[in-house]
């Protein structure tokens, strides 16, 4: 038994020299590979540059658009929160990227672990390491949900893409039957702002006031990021660039980031240029007073209509609610399109006071 022993421990041992001597040899060469391109290893600055310093660099450029944008209704309002299918399309991160790839209204599946709207959403983050990761990602022109006009507002159609109209169901039609509303939200939803900045999709009533051409308004001319993202010199982490936002709570008042406006209308302090903010609101509150006394919205807004209780009202009936809940969800209370947005008030208050 133990010369069985020595003669196997001899034959593992040769067997492990061989094996040893054949991973000593080298054999013939194989042909030569094709050249790689140069490193960026970071060993000079040449290199990072190219790649990493264009963003990660020793400025707060990249950190200053970072924490503005952690203070924009995207970031602060929980959206990720609606993250079904339905909603998940323009409420969360994922589900965006989901339906713009398939080019439906809605994600093609419930989004698990969501996160809010992010730079990732709008940008071409770590995609060609360079400046281009900046580039924003959909700049197509967008064609409407609500009624397939086409609206372009240049880098502003990342926004359009959601911020526009889901479908109202039912539409009123002008001399067709009447409409017959079973939701307290019937309405254009909450981001219809792509379709009023253009001057569409609103019902139009004939009336005194004349609708202008959809397109024409100037603030359609300048889109989005021209106001929305408009650098300001004062409280620059408060309003305008990444924050998006319009007004900003500042030592207990609140004030208007009119540095986009001042362009075009001069030296102002505030959104109310002529009177005319003032004007739409006494005709939005008009309006909205008509229909609380005809009992079809209650005092919060909401529409007085059910699945088991329908609301049934004539086409024009129809559309001058639809109007109220237009400027109700753009809130903008007509500052994205004055003329468009005062003539659907004007005519739909007329309408209903006859």
């Amino acid at each position: 038994m133990k010369r069985f022993t020595y003669l196997l421990s001899l034959t593992i041992a040769a067997f492990a020299v061989a094996a040893i001597g054949m991973v000593g040899c080298e054999g013939p060469a194989g042909p030569p590979g094709q050249n790689g391109t140069d490193g960026t290893d970071g060993t000079n600055g040449a290199d990072m540059d190219a790649t990493c310093k264009v963003c990660h660099n020793e400025t707060s450029d990249l950190l200053a658009k970072q924490y503005q944008a952690s203070k924009s209704g995207h970031m602060m309002n929980n959206n990720s929160e609606r993250s079904s299918a339905s909603c998940a399309a323009c409420h969360t991160h994922e589900g965006f990227l989901d339906r713009m790839a398939s080019g439906e209204m809605e994600a093609s599946a419930d989004i698990y672990d969501p996160t809010q709207p992010n730079c990732r959403t709008c940008h071409d983050i770590h995609e060609a390491y360079t400046e281009d990761d900046y580039a924003i990602s959909y700049t197509d022109p967008v064609k409407l949900w609500i009624n397939d006009v086409t609206v372009d507002y240049d880098n502003g159609n990342v926004c359009a893409n959601c911020h526009q109209p889901r479908l109202i169901d039912p539409y009123p039609v002008a001399g067709g039957a009447d409409v017959s509303i079973t939701s307290s939200r019937w309405g254009p939803h909450h981001g219809p702002q792509a379709a009023t900045v253009w001057g569409t999709s609103m019902y139009e009533i004939a009336g005194s006031e004349s609708y202008p051409a959809a397109g024409s308004a100037k603030h359609a001319d300048a889109g989005c990021v021209a106001c929305h993202m408009v650098a300001i010199p004062e409280h620059g982490n408060l309003a305008g660039g990444h924050t998006l936002n319009m007004n900003f709570l500042y030592h207990g008042s609140v004030s208007d980031n009119v540095e986009g406006c001042v362009g075009c209308h001069g030296d102002i302090d505030d959104f109310d240029v002529n009177g005319g903010l003032t004007e739409m609101t006494a005709l939005y509150d008009s309006l909205g007073a008509i229909l609380v006394t005809k009992g079809w919205i209650s005092e919060t807004g909401s529409v007085k209509g059910s699945s088991s209780a329908p609301l049934v009202l004539a086409p024009d009936d129809a559309g001058a609610l639809l109007n109220w809940r237009y400027m109700l969800e753009d809130k903008s209370m007509g500052i994205h399109n004055p003329k468009y947005m005062k003539a659907a008030l004007k005519n739909s208050i007329a309408h209903l006071s006859k």
